[in-house]
C-alpha cells in the first residue's frame, strides 16, 4: 500500500495546490506575453510590407521567437492579421475616448474628434490602414468585420439625424443613406495622401490636424449646409471660403 502522507504534508513528487496554481499562473503569464510578443511583431511587418507579403519566417524574426512557438498561439497567418487588426479597429469604436471633453451638441468639435483620429490612423500607419482593404478583400469574415464595425460608426450620426432635421421627416433607411454619404468625405483623400503618396497632393505637405481640419469642414458643410464658426478654424479658411458669389450661377460659372 502506498503511505498516506502526513497531515498538512504533500505527498513527494506532487506540488501543493498553491504552488501549483502559482506555476499555472506564471505559465499563463509568460504565454501571454510571447503571444503579445507575436502580435506586436506583426504589426510592425504588415506596416512593412503588408498581408500579402507577409510570411510566418517575417514574424517570428522579428519577434525573435521560434517558427513552433508561432504555431502553438496561431493557426496560420490569416488568423493572427484578423486579431491584430481587429485589436487595431476598436479604437474607432472608442466613442467615450474619443469625444472626451467634447460637448455632445458641438458637431463640428464631435466630428473633428473622430475625424482626427481616422487622420491619425492613417498618417501613423498607413501599411495597417492599407492592410485592412487588402484583408477584406481575401478574408470574407475580416470583411463582414470591418463592415460591422463601420456601421456600428456611424450608428450616431443615423439616430440623431431625424433629430437635427425634423422638418425632413427622415426615414431609418434614409437617414442611414445620408450617413453613408457623408462618411465618404475625405476617404479617398485619405488613401491617395497616405497610401498612395500622389505627388501632387503630398506636395501640399499637410499635417494632421490641417488634414483634420480640412476634412471636417467639408463634412460640416455638407452635413449643415454652412461653414462651421470661422474663429474655431485654424487652417481651411480658403475651403471654408468656397462659395459662389451671389446673383451668380453655379450652372453659368466658367472655369
Amino acid at each position: 500500500m502506498a503511505k498516506t502522507p502526513a497531515p498538512g504534508r504533500p505527498a513527494r513528487g506532487i506540488a501543493p495546490r498553491r504552488d501549483r496554481a502559482g506555476a499555472r499562473s506564471a505559465h499563463s503569464a509568460r504565454g501571454e506575453q510571447a503571444r503579445a510578443r507575436i502580435k506586436e511583431a506583426a504589426t510592425r511587418v504588415l506596416e512593412r510590407v503588408g498581408y500579402r507579403q507577409m510570411r510566418v519566417s517575417d514574424v517570428t524574426g522579428e519577434a525573435g521567437v521560434a517558427t513552433g512557438l508561432f504555431y502553438h498561439y496561431f493557426p496560420d497567418l490569416k488568423a493572427l492579421t484578423i486579431e491584430v487588426l481587429g485589436d487595431f479597429m476598436t479604437r474607432f469604436e472608442a466613442l467615450e475616448e474619443i469625444e472626451r471633453g467634447v460637448a455632445k451638441g458641438d458637431w463640428y468639435a464631435r466630428s473633428h474628434a473622430h475625424n482626427r483620429l481616422v487622420v491619425r490612423s492613417y498618417a501613423r500607419n498607413p501599411g495597417i490602414m492599407r492592410c485592412m482593404v487588402q484583408l477584406g478583400d481575401e478574408a470574407p469574415e475580416f470583411g463582414e468585420l470591418w463592415r460591422t464595425s463601420y456601421h456600428r460608426r456611424l450608428e450616431l450620426l443615423v439616430r440623431s439625424l431625424p433629430h437635427l432635421f425634423p422638418a425632413a421627416r427622415l426615414s431609418s433607411a434614409r437617414a442611414r443613406m445620408i450617413t453613408i454619404m457623408l462618411a465618404g468625405i475625405g476617404e479617398h483623400l485619405l488613401s491617395e495622401y497616405y497610401i498612395v503618396r500622389t505627388p501632387e497632393l503630398t506636395a501640399l505637405a499637410l499635417g494632421e490636424e490641417e488634414m483634420s481640419e480640412c476634412i471636417t469642414v467639408m463634412f460640416y458643410r455638407a452635413l449643415f449646409l454652412e461653414n462651421p464658426p470661422l474663429e474655431r478654424l485654424q487652417f481651411a479658411a480658403q475651403v471654408a471660403d468656397l462659395r459662389r458669389p451671389p446673383a451668380v450661377s453655379a450652372l453659368a460659372a466658367r472655369p
